[in-house]
Protein backbone atom coordinates (compact mmCIF):
# COMPACT_ATOMS: atom_id res chain seq x y z
CA UNK A 1 0.00 0.00 0.00
CA UNK A 2 3.09 2.52 1.30
CA UNK A 3 4.46 1.96 -2.52
CA UNK A 4 1.18 2.24 -4.07
CA UNK A 5 0.43 5.61 -2.68
CA UNK A 6 3.74 6.93 -3.44
CA UNK A 7 3.55 6.05 -7.47
CA UNK A 8 0.22 7.64 -7.11
CA UNK A 9 1.45 11.35 -5.67
CA UNK A 10 3.86 10.74 -9.06
CA UNK A 11 1.43 10.09 -10.84
CA UNK A 12 -1.01 12.54 -10.49
CA UNK A 13 0.96 15.70 -8.33
CA UNK A 14 4.72 15.63 -10.40
CA UNK A 15 5.36 18.51 -12.40
CA UNK A 16 8.19 21.15 -12.33
CA UNK A 17 5.79 23.98 -10.37
CA UNK A 18 5.47 20.60 -7.73
CA UNK A 19 9.47 19.94 -8.15
CA UNK A 20 10.04 23.42 -6.87
CA UNK A 21 7.49 23.78 -4.12
CA UNK A 22 8.22 20.50 -2.23
CA UNK A 23 11.90 20.96 -2.23
CA UNK A 24 11.31 24.56 -0.64
CA UNK A 25 9.26 22.89 1.87
CA UNK A 26 11.71 19.71 2.26
CA UNK A 27 14.73 22.50 2.59
CA UNK A 28 12.86 24.45 5.48
CA UNK A 29 12.57 21.49 7.33
CA UNK A 30 16.45 20.24 6.64
CA UNK A 31 18.06 20.02 9.83
CA UNK A 32 14.78 21.77 11.55
CA UNK A 33 16.08 25.24 9.86
CA UNK A 34 12.75 26.66 9.88
CA UNK A 35 11.61 25.16 13.54
CA UNK A 36 15.11 26.86 14.46
CA UNK A 37 14.48 29.93 13.53
CA UNK A 38 10.81 30.40 14.98
CA UNK A 39 12.17 29.33 18.44
CA UNK A 40 14.86 31.85 18.62
CA UNK A 41 12.17 34.60 17.61
CA UNK A 42 10.06 33.23 20.38
CA UNK A 43 12.96 32.80 22.78
CA UNK A 44 13.75 36.97 21.86
CA UNK A 45 10.84 38.19 23.12
CA UNK A 46 9.65 38.11 27.38
CA UNK A 47 6.52 37.40 26.03
CA UNK A 48 6.84 34.06 24.40
CA UNK A 49 9.53 32.97 25.77
CA UNK A 50 7.39 29.89 27.10
CA UNK A 51 6.22 29.26 23.64
CA UNK A 52 10.00 29.19 22.50
CA UNK A 53 10.99 26.79 25.32
CA UNK A 54 8.04 24.35 24.51
CA UNK A 55 9.34 24.51 21.12
CA UNK A 56 12.94 24.25 21.42
CA UNK A 57 12.21 21.46 23.48
CA UNK A 58 9.77 19.64 21.21
CA UNK A 59 12.18 20.00 18.17
CA UNK A 60 15.24 18.86 20.42
CA UNK A 61 13.11 15.64 21.99
CA UNK A 62 11.59 14.91 18.51
CA UNK A 63 15.02 15.13 16.98
CA UNK A 64 16.81 13.03 19.24
CA UNK A 65 13.73 10.23 19.82
CA UNK A 66 13.90 9.77 15.68
CA UNK A 67 17.14 10.19 14.87
CA UNK A 68 19.24 8.11 17.55
CA UNK A 69 16.42 6.01 19.13
CA UNK A 70 13.97 5.02 16.49
CA UNK A 71 15.68 5.31 13.22
CA UNK A 72 18.76 2.69 14.36
CA UNK A 73 15.87 0.78 15.58
CA UNK A 74 13.67 0.19 12.63
CA UNK A 75 16.51 0.42 10.23
CA UNK A 76 14.00 0.79 7.02
CA UNK A 77 15.74 1.07 3.93
CA UNK A 78 14.29 4.35 1.86
CA UNK A 79 11.81 4.22 -0.52
CA UNK A 80 14.00 5.31 -3.79
CA UNK A 81 16.70 3.12 -2.74
CA UNK A 82 14.56 0.52 -2.72
CA UNK A 83 12.56 0.88 -5.74
CA UNK A 84 15.40 2.53 -7.19
CA UNK A 85 13.43 5.70 -8.04
CA UNK A 86 15.17 8.92 -9.35
CA UNK A 87 14.90 11.60 -6.73
CA UNK A 88 14.99 15.91 -6.93
CA UNK A 89 17.33 16.45 -3.56
CA UNK A 90 20.49 15.16 -2.81
CA UNK A 91 20.39 11.71 -1.20
CA UNK A 92 19.06 11.56 1.80
CA UNK A 93 21.16 9.87 4.70
CA UNK A 94 20.46 7.46 7.24
CA UNK A 95 17.76 4.83 7.35
CA UNK A 96 13.63 5.74 6.88
CA UNK A 97 11.24 5.00 9.73
CA UNK A 98 9.81 7.27 10.69
CA UNK A 99 10.44 10.46 8.93
CA UNK A 100 11.92 12.93 11.34
CA UNK A 101 11.28 15.73 9.13
CA UNK A 102 7.75 15.21 10.02
CA UNK A 103 8.10 14.46 13.46
CA UNK A 104 10.35 17.68 14.31
CA UNK A 105 7.36 19.67 12.12
CA UNK A 106 4.91 18.45 13.60
CA UNK A 107 6.70 18.60 17.28
CA UNK A 108 7.04 22.46 16.71
CA UNK A 109 4.04 23.46 14.98
CA UNK A 110 1.76 21.55 17.61
CA UNK A 111 3.70 23.00 20.24
CA UNK A 112 2.72 26.74 18.86
CA UNK A 113 -1.14 25.59 17.82
CA UNK A 114 -1.62 24.40 21.36
CA UNK A 115 -0.40 27.31 23.15
CA UNK A 116 -1.62 30.13 20.77
CA UNK A 117 -5.10 30.86 19.46
CA UNK A 118 -3.82 33.00 16.39
CA UNK A 119 -3.62 33.08 12.92
CA UNK A 120 -0.01 32.49 13.04
CA UNK A 121 -0.71 28.90 14.54
CA UNK A 122 -2.44 27.75 11.34
CA UNK A 123 0.38 29.05 9.20
CA UNK A 124 2.76 26.98 11.21
CA UNK A 125 0.65 23.47 10.82
CA UNK A 126 0.54 24.60 7.37
CA UNK A 127 4.16 24.57 7.26
CA UNK A 128 4.54 21.21 9.13
CA UNK A 129 1.78 19.49 6.52
CA UNK A 130 3.70 20.67 3.32
CA UNK A 131 7.23 19.69 5.08
CA UNK A 132 5.72 16.38 5.79
CA UNK A 133 3.75 15.56 2.76
CA UNK A 134 6.97 16.83 0.79
CA UNK A 135 8.85 13.66 2.18
CA UNK A 136 6.62 11.51 0.26
CA UNK A 137 6.13 13.62 -3.21
CA UNK A 138 10.35 14.10 -3.15
CA UNK A 139 10.15 9.50 -2.53
CA UNK A 140 12.31 9.54 0.22
CA UNK A 141 9.91 8.25 2.85
CA UNK A 142 6.88 5.72 2.83
CA UNK A 143 3.29 7.20 3.94
CA UNK A 144 3.87 4.93 6.89
CA UNK A 145 7.13 6.77 7.79
CA UNK A 146 5.62 10.43 7.84
CA UNK A 147 2.08 9.13 9.46
CA UNK A 148 4.10 7.64 12.33
CA UNK A 149 6.70 11.12 12.59
CA UNK A 150 3.73 13.41 12.54
CA UNK A 151 2.18 11.01 15.80
CA UNK A 152 5.62 10.96 17.33
CA UNK A 153 6.20 14.73 16.90
CA UNK A 154 2.49 15.21 18.11
CA UNK A 155 3.00 13.29 21.25
CA UNK A 156 6.84 15.14 22.12
CA UNK A 157 4.39 18.19 22.24
CA UNK A 158 2.70 17.28 24.70
CA UNK A 159 5.65 16.18 26.76
CA UNK A 160 7.83 18.74 26.22
CA UNK A 161 5.13 21.64 27.65
CA UNK A 162 5.19 19.17 30.93
CA UNK A 163 8.79 19.19 30.73
CA UNK A 164 8.90 23.01 30.33
CA UNK A 165 6.45 23.53 33.27
CA UNK A 166 9.22 21.37 35.10
CA UNK A 167 12.25 22.81 34.25
CA UNK A 168 10.23 26.42 35.15
CA UNK A 169 9.30 25.30 38.72
CA UNK A 170 12.44 23.54 39.74
CA UNK A 171 14.72 26.07 39.05
CA UNK A 172 12.45 28.94 40.01
CA UNK A 173 12.48 30.56 36.62
CA UNK A 174 8.97 32.27 36.66
CA UNK A 175 10.01 35.53 36.99
CA UNK A 176 11.88 35.23 33.53
CA UNK A 177 9.79 32.86 31.77
CA UNK A 178 6.20 34.54 32.05
CA UNK A 179 3.04 32.09 31.29
CA UNK A 180 1.60 32.98 28.18
CA UNK A 181 -1.45 35.70 28.40
CA UNK A 182 -4.03 36.41 26.12
CA UNK A 183 -4.02 33.73 23.98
Amino acid sequence: MDIGILYSIQHYLQCPFCDVLFKGFTFLGDKGLIWIIVTALLLAKKETRYAGIVMGISVALSAGLVQFGLKPLFNRTRPYLAYNFPILIPAPMGTSFPSGHAATSFAAAWSYFCLYKNKLRWGLLIIALGIAFSRLYLFVHYPSDVVVGVIVGLLVAYMARWLADWIIHHFHLESAIPPISGT
